[in-house]
């Protein structure tokens, strides 16, 4: 287990070899692995998009309306990483909303859409013409970012999921890992804990995590797990 980090930010920073696998993505355009690396690096670009584009502050509340993709867990960590509070599903009393293509529609006032192409490409021209007015594709705003964090501090004590805190998230996430200290490559099915496990295991375990699309878990046989959660 990595060592007792209170943050997330500085957890994320504290792996021992950045160049090792954090996530694993099975979905229907093929397998992406991100590297610990790509991930900070992701991680820090998201919180200075917050700051700087979305004038955001410690505290303020995203809402994430992401689908079960790799950068549901990067835009996690970048949410945490600015101080800021991730509320699935949140709608209007959120500062900011977040989206994939398929889940933006319908959802109120402007939204930030977030590219699911497997190498984070920006949205297809012609895709990104058929959304309404104010929901834009956040791409560019993110990848022109510094890939350090500028604005940093300990969020330690920062609201962040559920009502925990940052250090309670991975107090939580210890707490799995303690009744599971086998588990470094852990296989994650989408289930109660889909919204914190996959992003936190990989801090408390200095470990990754692999996800699938639900039509693709199949593929997870094919994956040298140490063992799923779901």
């Amino acid at each position: 287990m990595s060592q007792a980090h209170s943050d997330v930010r500085s957890a994320l920073l504290a792996r021992r070899d950045p160049g090792q696998p954090f996530i694993t993505h099975l979905g229907i355009d093929g397998r992406v692995e991100l590297s610990g690396a790509s991930v900070a690096n992701a991680a820090a670009k998201i919180a200075n998009a917050l700051v700087n584009e979305f004038d955001l502050e410690p505290g303020a509340t995203v809402g994430v309306h992401l689908p079960w993709h790799w950068q549901r867990i990067t835009w996690l960590l970048g949410i945490w990483s600015a101080g800021c509070i991730a509320m699935p599903g949140g709608g209007e009393e959120c500062d900011v909303l977040v989206a994939g293509p398929l889940e933006a529609a319908g959802l109120p006032g402007g939204v930030q859409v977030v590219s699911t192409h497997p190498f984070g490409m920006p949205l297809d021209p012609a895709a990104a013409a058929q959304f309404p007015p104010g929901v834009e594709d956040v791409t560019l705003a993110v990848r022109t970012q510094p890939d350090q964090q500028i604005y940093v501090a300990d969020h330690s004590q920062a609201l962040a999921l559920d009502g925990l805190t940052q250090q309670q998230l991975l107090d939580k996430g210890r707490g799995v890992a303690n009744d599971n200290p086998e588990i470094l490559r852990l296989g994650v099915i989408q289930g109660e804990s889909q919204w914190w496990l996959p992003a936190v295991w990989p801090l408390v375990m200095d470990g990754s995590v692999v996800i699938a699309d639900p039509e693709q878990v199949a593929r997870l046989q094919d994956e040298s797990l140490d063992g799923s959660l779901s």
